[in-house]
């Protein structure tokens, strides 16, 4: 069996290239009372989470928005935030979180997409340090909630149904596929393609006129244990 030698810092600085092309750095290490932040600039959805990162544990954030690092992948979308978090007793935690001024059923769909790929790219990343994820956690950050059915009643979602949809039932499937990202949403249990059962996730509300808000990491435990 390979194994890896050295402790995890030196094999980041022994095996992953920490400078992107930008000139910016691919991953930071981070120890509290450092707080991990993620950002969005646009200027019409502006968003600047604050992650906390507990005392005993130590956080790599790493930076996906520059594209051809990962070409082996089919698809290259990104998150906004990719942590690994690793706990004083050696637990990982994979968090994910995507920054959005609304979230309404398109831009919830393109945030499970962006999630589904960052995961992938942090396993790939854990695999070639050695590292084994324990848990994952998905978070979005928000201005504005246009997909709960308390926020936004849109009855082309429809109502769940028992037992699948009817073929006979033109359009069934679309309207079952589009209610159950909503209640996804609503529940804050996430199914990502490629990946079985649920994955625990994390609304953050920002303030709605700064974009600021505060991310819980780690998260609170989960129902849904993951090991991947």
């Amino acid at each position: 069996m390979a194994r890896h030698a050295g402790s995890l810092e030196e094999r980041l600085a022994a095996i992953i290239a920490p400078v992107l092309g930008d000139g910016g750095p691919f991953y930071e290490v981070l120890r509290p009372p450092s707080q991990a932040t993620v950002k969005e600039t646009k200027k019409d959805g502006y968003a600047e989470v604050a992650c906390i990162i507990p005392e005993g544990h130590l956080c790599i954030q790493w930076r996906f928005e520059e594209t051809g690092r990962f070409l082996f992948l089919l698809g290259d979308k990104n998150a906004d935030g990719a942590f690994l978090v690793i706990g004083p007793d050696g637990r990982i935690e994979a968090h994910i979180i995507e920054c959005k001024r609304k979230v309404t059923q398109g831009k919830w769909e393109d945030i499970l997409q962006q999630m589904r790929w960052t995961l992938y790219k942090l396993l790939a990343l854990a695999g070639v340090l050695g590292l084994s994820i324990d848990e994952v956690h998905l978070g979005t950050a928000y201005r504005f909630d246009e997909l709960s059915e308390e926020s936004s009643p849109n009855p082309t979602l429809g109502k769940p149904t028992l037992g699948g949809t009817s073929p006979q039932t033109p359009g069934a499937d679309e309207l079952s596929a589009s209610r159950l990202r909503q209640l996804a949403w609503e529940n804050d249990e996430v199914h990502l393609p490629g990946f079985d059962g649920a994955f625990h996730h994390i609304k953050v509300q920002l303030d709605e006129t700064s974009g600021h808000g505060v991310y819980p990491t780690p998260a609170p435990w989960s129902r849904f244990p993951r090991e991947l």
